[in-house]
């Protein structure tokens, strides 16, 4: 049993690293499952195994990158976190740009918004639980903007090949 959980992982790992790899390459839209299963080394059918087609498979993986800026969040001085989370994007730099602004699909940007959605939803909560002073009482508007706002400068970002570089200031901007 554990081997098989074994080479199920691996599969899933595979599948993950050969999108990364694509994404590295060319927008998403022109990524075919038929380019994942041919840079994973695997066949249709494992392919399908774990994912329903490749919106599934990105959308696990913004799931994935969720959990990372979770953790930046909780273990970073609060100061720290936008910009760790800005040096990553900067450091797959080509990543992000192929995923969320060469030719854009509106599936692949309500993913991005879903995502960045849940993951506002998620730390307002913890906040109100802990009695943080919140600009409005419910949740929602304060989720629209922010998400609003992140997912913008990620674009802006990204589609003005990053003409400003994070400091230490989350609200400073240093020109290059």
């Amino acid at each position: 049993m554990l081997e098989e959980d074994i080479r199920i992982t691996k599969s899933r790992e595979a599948i993950v690293q050969a999108m990364d790899t694509l994404l590295e390459q060319k927008p998403f839209r022109k990524i075919t499952v038929n380019d994942i299963c041919k840079t994973a080394i695997i066949g249709r059918t494992t392919f399908y195994a774990h994912f329903e087609d490749k919106y599934k498979l990105i959308s696990y993986i913004l799931h994935q990158e969720q959990k990372g800026l979770e953790d930046i969040i909780l273990n970073s001085p609060p100061e720290e976190v936008i910009l760790h989370v800005l040096l990553d994007i900067r450091d797959n730099k080509k990543l992000y740009y192929n995923l969320f602004v060469a030719e854009m699909s509106d599936e692949l940007q309500r993913l991005l918004q879903g995502t960045f959605s849940s993951f506002f939803t998620n730390i307002l909560n913890v906040c109100k639980t802990e009695g943080v002073q919140l600009a409005c009482e419910t949740l929602p508007p304060l989720v629209a903007y922010y998400t609003t706002g992140v997912v913008g400068i990620i674009m802006w970002w990204t589609e003005t090949d990053f003409p400003c570089l994070p400091k230490k200031s989350p609200y400073a901007c240093q020109i290059y």
